[in-house]
């Protein structure tokens, strides 16, 4: 396991509150505290934002980059002739890609599942949202481009890349601050490899496909806040901004055939906590005939749940892959007892800060023509649960599923 990197007990139980976020910030030390197996856990030491020398910095911080508009919502331009549909990997026996969620902690499970990610040699790698503690340019430097931040002493973490181009999702903590790191940062340092070098991500949104599947990333992030303090007693209900829509409308256009992979952020429903429907009802338009396979994140956990469908929504296999970087919270209390749940990794995670978590992990995705192999594997690289697909006229079928070896106890 890496080292030097943040610690999983300052992130733990990290509420989704712009505020709060901040101020968890700046009470997380300015370096790795000395852990040893015989020490207890140390408890988040919450009050510190609150001494003098702090909170003096988290206050104008936050109204910093709270109060004002959001970035504006990047859409292709006319000159772009992809208009963020891209190739996969043509002519190749097969395209491999990653797949990690709610990863930018910083963390030393972080890093860990970016050395797994890198072993897999993908063709590309797709970071699915959520850059802490609120997605400002220091903790984008640190969490996502491997930048040192100056003002601590923790190693920084990069995203690996792919070998033929890497992507990232918009979270809710990249628009905490406004998504202007996100847009302006992070987005230019992605894309598809041109020449040796990507030649950057231009919007929240894009399509990776081939003559068999489609990968469909939406951006359910740019509307997860709202108005401050207003936010907190009308929560945005995270929904597609009318522009990606449009931008979906024409990639349906007379339409398509192929199997559908769906990327997003926020989840769509949840065994244990609060799902996310309007932009399910929303997708209704483009996937009322055949169920999707929906991968998403924003629930710090790996869940793999059976076709579900909620209200007016389209009917989805559901992967939760949340468990990317953050502190794996086992759920105690189950909210919508309907929900079909086929797996649940509920694995305690030995780890050198004494904390009762589960696994950290990322998703593989191996496409062979009309075959798809997705594998989950956890922080130390064994795969936990596996399933294979086909696509035929837009009709997903599983081939094939089941529990990996457990991994064992370290």
């Amino acid at each position: 396991m890496p080292t030097g990197h943040k610690d999983l007990q300052y992130l733990l139980k990290l509420p989704r509150s712009p505020l709060w976020s901040y101020l968890r910030k700046q009470a997380q030390p300015a370096k790795p505290v000395p852990k040893s197996p015989l020490s207890g856990a140390i408890n988040f030491p919450a009050l510190a934002a609150f001494a003098s020398t702090k909170i003096f910095r988290w206050i104008p911080e936050y109204v910093f980059h709270r109060i004002g508009r959001r970035h504006k919502f990047l859409t292709y331009p006319a000159s772009d002739s992809s208009n963020g549909v891209y190739k996969l990997n043509e002519g190749a026996e097969e395209t491999r890609v990653a797949l990690a969620a709610d990863w930018a902690s910083g963390t030393d499970e972080a890093a860990s599942v970016a050395n797994h990610i890198a072993a897999f040699d993908p063709h590309y790698t797709i970071q699915m949202g959520d850059v802490y503690y609120v997605g400002g340019p220091n903790e984008t430097g640190e969490n996502f481009l491997g930048i040192d931040n100056p003002h601590n002493h923790y190693k920084p973490c990069r995203w690996p890349t792919g070998s033929l181009g890497s992507f990232a999702l918009n979270g809710n903590h990249e628009m905490y601050a406004l998504g202007k790191a996100y847009f302006e940062e992070m987005l230019p340092s992605l894309g598809a490899i041109k020449g040796g070098r990507p030649e950057g991500q231009r919007a929240s949104y894009f399509c990776l496909e081939n003559d068999y599947w489609r990968i469909i990333a939406i951006d359910t992030g740019y509307k997860s806040i709202g108005i401050p303090v207003l936010e907190y007693f009308w929560p945005p209900d995270c929904g597609m901004p009318a522009e990606l829509l449009q931008w979906l409308r024409k990639l349906f256009a007379g339409g398509d055939r192929r199997g559908t992979i769906l990327l997003s952020h926020h989840n769509y429903f949840s065994r244990y906590d609060t799902g996310y429907p309007r932009q399910a009802v929303q997708l209704k338009e483009f996937f009322a005939e055949h169920p999707v396979l929906w991968f998403w994140g924003h629930e710090h956990r790996l869940m793999i749940y059976n076709e579900y469908q909620v209200g007016g929504g389209i009917s989805a296999w559901g992967r939760c892959i949340g468990h990317g970087g953050m502190p794996i919270e086992l759920p105690t209390e189950v909210k919508d007892s309907s929900c079909p749940v086929e797996f649940e990794d509920t694995r305690l995670y030995p780890n050198d800060e004494n904390l009762t978590l589960g696994y950290n992990g990322f998703a593989t995705l191996v496409l062979r023509g009309n075959q798809l192999e997705v594998r989950y594997i956890d922080v130390f690289g064994d795969a936990v649960f596996s399933e294979q697909w086909s696509a035929r006229e837009g009709v997903l079928t599983r081939t094939a599923s089941g529990v990996e070896v457990a991994a064992p106890v370290r």
